[in-house]
């Protein structure tokens, strides 16, 4: 008999399970498997029988561990399961090597090798070759078990991010990669040069130091990094990480800042951060691996943090210009520092499009249609009232970095907005798509305004390649070749955040030219072409909205 906590467990995996069976059933049967299929989320796993898959396939009813996912198995799944591929035996050697030998193969051999870390190429090919002429066709669960060995481990959070790419605003955006790399580009009049490099480090020594702020009205711990330049200058830069990360999400960018003069505090949410998700039930709905309170209380531990600050108690006895900040956020840290800067949540218009709070069994029907940033969103839905406004005045300007934007703000509510803003989108962002969360709300913003486009990046290439995020499945196994293929594009945020820091300063002029998109353009490679914009031409903003007119109907 298992124990107790093992139950529970289970059942806090139970809807994991279910979106995991079904993305490793999607794509004719790429699942991995032999007897038992191990799933793995963090410290949490559980174990399915391959012969409880089959008979559930075969009559419909759950038996054995898949009991406890008996609500989430949707028809969908069984579908996906029974699904069969007739393939002429003779010449399925040949088919199958020319399917993983094209571009649309090789991607989906990486993702499956990122949800089974265990496995490798040649194994999937020959237990899809082994499945062929052992099964009437090509199924799923022949694959299941034609792959060696007994029990084969599954990496859940690779599977989340695998569903994500699934998602229609994700697919959306790769339609419109091509478009984006012809339209935003800028014409030059030739090599871009300029008399110095603002992606180089700076001269200034700087001091790092952790502190935690201790909010006792809130209840919160704040913990944060502050990296201290001698004779520290104007502006003060504050960092927010995403949902999941910490405080050294952008140590990268930090330090740069910091060694041209500016101060940097990187900020930790007690609340969203690391630590709080390996505390919480895995769940699909993701209002359970965040309160909704994070909306009000992230912008709030920013203003917390620069009123300890400014007080200088302590060991906060440095001279910061706390009246002058900038803020720069990831994710949902992108949200934060828009909030801060005037952004107004709007959450009437949000209850319009997420309706009332869904449960994790309509969160999960929603998975392949939706981006895990749509979902969080929702979320907020729970907050009492309609608008809430969380500006700052002592933010003068924010960087966004993948934001996670939707409907948050509403029609309106970027109007609102009277501080300098970037944001930074990634074509691969399978988590928060660029189209829905960072190019229509940029039609919204009104100027002075910078749009940076970073054309096959994903969500996490902006992030510091040395301290992934906990969401982010890939940092492990492709980090390498991800800290290759997006150096040009972190290069670029470094000269591009110095510049946008330094318009707050009597230097403005001489770092101009380094927020345009001759200077973007001279650091894009074949591999993550990017671009800078003040404003998206034409023919493109209006696609961008009746796409979203079109959507609103539909909704």
């Amino acid at each position: 008999m298992q124990s107790r906590p093992r139950k529970r467990w289970q059942r806090q995996l139970a809807p994991l399970l279910a979106l995991t069976i079904a993305i490793a059933s999607f794509g004719h049967g790429m699942a991995i498997a032999a007897e038992r299929l191990r799933i793995r989320f963090g410290p949490l796993e559980t174990t399915l029988e391959i012969d409880d898959l089959e008979r559930f396939a075969r009559t419909g009813k759950a038996s054995g561990d898949l009991e406890l996912i008996e609500p989430f198995l949707i028809p969908e799944i069984r579908e996906l399961l029974l699904r069969r591929v007739d393939i002429d035996p003779e010449i399925a050697d040949d088919a199958i090597d020319l399917l993983l030998e094209s571009s649309a193969g090789q991607r989906w051999i990486q993702i499956v090798l990122l949800m089974i870390p265990d496995s490798t190429v040649e194994q999937v090919k020959a237990a899809i070759k082994l499945a062929i002429r052992q099964a009437d066709g090509l199924s799923s669960i022949g694959i299941l078990k034609a792959l060696p060995g007994e029990t084969i481990t599954l990496d859940a959070t690779a599977a989340i991010a695998a569903a994500s790419r699934l998602n229609l605003p994700y697919l959306e955006a790769q339609i419109l990669r091509s478009r984006l790399e012809s339209d935003l580009e800028t014409e030059t009049d030739g090599p871009f040069t300029a008399p110095f490099d603002p992606a180089l480090p700076g001269s200034y020594p700087v001091r790092e130091t952790t502190l935690t702020l201790a909010d006792r009205q809130r209840d919160r711990d704040i913990p944060v990094d502050l990296y201290i330049p001698d004779d520290p200058k104007s502006p003060l830069v504050v960092m927010s990480p995403g949902l999941g990360g910490d405080r050294s999400f952008l140590t990268y960018l930090a330090r740069h800042l910091a060694s041209h003069g500016f101060p940097v505090v990187a900020v930790e949410h007690p609340r969203s951060n690391r630590a709080s998700l390996s505390d919480r039930p895995v769940s699909l709905d993701l209002g359970q691996l965040m309160p909704p309170s994070e909306f009000l209380d992230r912008p709030q531990d920013i203003r917390f943090v620069l009123d300890r600050l400014a007080s200088g108690d302590g060991d906060l006895r440095v001279p910061l210009d706390t009246d002058n900040v900038v803020a720069i956020g990831h994710s949902l840290g992108g949200y934060t520092v828009l909030a801060l800067a005037g952004a107004e949540l709007r959450l009437d218009d949000l209850r319009e499009v997420c309706g009332d709070t869904p449960e994790a069994s309509r969160s999960y029907r929603q998975w392949l249609g939706k981006a895990p940033a749509d979902l969080l969103q929702c979320t907020a839905t729970q907050l009492s009232g309609n608008r809430k406004n969380l500006r700052d005045r002592r933010i003068q300007g924010a960087i966004a970095l993948n934001p996670v934007v939707g409907e948050l703000f509403g029609d309106k509510g970027l109007d609102r907005l009277d501080t300098p803003v970037a944001i930074v989108a990634a074509t691969e962002d399978g988590w928060a798509p660029a189209v829905t969360h960072q190019l229509r709300p940029f039609l919204d913003l009104p100027e002075p305004k910078y749009l940076i486009t970073a054309i096959g990046a994903s969500h996490f290439s902006a992030t510091d390649p040395d301290n992934p995020d906990v969401l982010d499945p890939e940092s492990e196994s492709n980090r390498v070749r991800d800290s290759l293929e997006s150096e040009n594009y972190r290069q670029l945020l470094r000269g591009a955040s110095l510049a946008f820091v330094a318009q707050f300063t009597p230097e403005a002029n001489a770092y101009r030219p380094f927020l345009t998109g001759a200077y973007a353009q001279s650091l894009s490679t074949p591999t993550v072409p990017l671009r800078l914009n003040r404003e998206i031409p034409k023919r493109l903003a209006r696609w961008l909205e009746s796409t979203r007119a079109e959507i609103t109907r539909r909704d």
